[in-house]
C-alpha cells in the first residue's frame, strides 16, 4: 500500500531545510512512522520489504523525473551506482 500524502502541499513541493513536525522531525519520517505502525498492527507480512520498497522507488523515480531520464546522472544524484539503479529499477519494476 504506497504511502499517503496530504494535500496541504503539492507533492512535489520541497519543504524548506529543518522544516518539520513539533517533534523535530520532518514530516514524511512521522507519515513513516504511521504507516508502518498500520501496517504492522494490521499484521501485514514483510512489512520492512514493503516500505524498503516504496522507499526506494520513489527515491528512483523522484531522481529519474529531476534528471529526465537520465540514469547514470538519477545514479550520481543519489550517490549509488549506475549498475546499482539499473537493478534496483529491475527489480521493482520501474520500467
Amino acid at each position: 500500500m504506497p504511502l499517503v500524502h496530504t494535500p496541504a502541499a503539492p507533492a512535489d513541493a520541497v519543504p524548506p531545510a529543518g522544516a518539520g513536525a513539533p517533534n523535530g522531525h520532518p514530516m514524511w519520517l512521522d507519515d513513516l512512522q504511521r504507516e508502518a505502525r498500520r501496517l504492522l498492527e494490521s499484521g501485514q507480512p514483510d512489512v520492512w520489504d514493503t516500505l524498503t520498497r516504496q522507499f526506494e522507488g520513489q527515491l528512483i523515480h523522484t531522481a529519474l523525473d529531476i534528471t529526465r531520464g537520465r540514469r547514470i546522472e538519477a545514479a550520481q544524484k543519489l550517490g549509488i551506482g549506475r549498475n546499482t539503479i539499473t537493478r534496483k529499477i529491475q527489480e521493482l519494476k520501474l520500467d
